[in-house]
């Protein structure tokens, strides 16, 4: 069995197979439009609290997305929020393949690239990024967006406060980014955004 990392949840299927989704990640695309309206630390809060509810309180690793839903309204509930949790295109494992239907914005989280590579040196950053573009361009979206900027170029430089190192890391990753979008992605309208 694959151990499963602290900040994600198993997420049933309609065919009764679970797959691992990160939290926070289901948190902001549940919220929808919303979650661009409120602090994304009120967001990352909501999450972390149906995190606890779930693996603390009630002990359980697995979830249905109703559950999750149900959940998650409470505590927005809690913070003061009025959003509605909207539907969401549950991914789905076929042939071993992620894949999330009818997706529009393919996500991709640069804190988990780097907490993989880190170790391993620039070259290994750049091969792993490298990799989760390819493999979003794939999919065929609309919209390309990588979230966990800062909190990666803190990793990487070991920084604990922002400062020009980080600065000029996060222009280097953006500028990657960019310039690989441009050569992979050169007669698709694919949109990038990096935050």
């Amino acid at each position: 069995m694959i151990a499963l990392r602290d900040e994600f949840l198993l997420v049933e299927q309609d065919g009764g197979q679970f797959i691992p989704c990160s939290v926070e990640h289901l948190t902001f695309e549940l919220a929808g439009e919303a979650a661009k309206q409120v602090d994304p630390e009120w967001m990352r809060q909501a999450a972390a609290g149906v995190l606890h509810y779930f693996k603390e309180e009630l002990g359980k690793s697995h979830v249905t997305l109703a559950e999750f839903t149900a959940a998650l309204s409470k505590v927005f509930q809690g913070l003061g929020l009025t959003a509605e949790v909207a539907p969401v295109d549950v991914p789905t494992v076929e042939g071993g393949i992620l894949s999330v239907p009818n997706a529009a914005v393919w996500r991709g989280d640069l804190r988990a690239i780097a907490v993989e590579s880190v170790k391993l040196g620039e070259l290994a950053f750049q091969q792993a990024l490298l990799t989760q573009l390819a493999a979003a361009l794939e999919s065929g979206p609309q919209t390309v967006e990588f979230s966990g900027l800062r909190s990666c170029v803190k990793m990487i430089t070991g920084r604990k406060i922002w400062c020009p190192e980080c600065r000029r890391w996060s222009a280097w990753i953006v500028d990657l980014l960019r310039s690989w979008l441009s050569e992979k992605a050169a007669n698709r309208h694919v949109a990038l955004v990096v935050r």
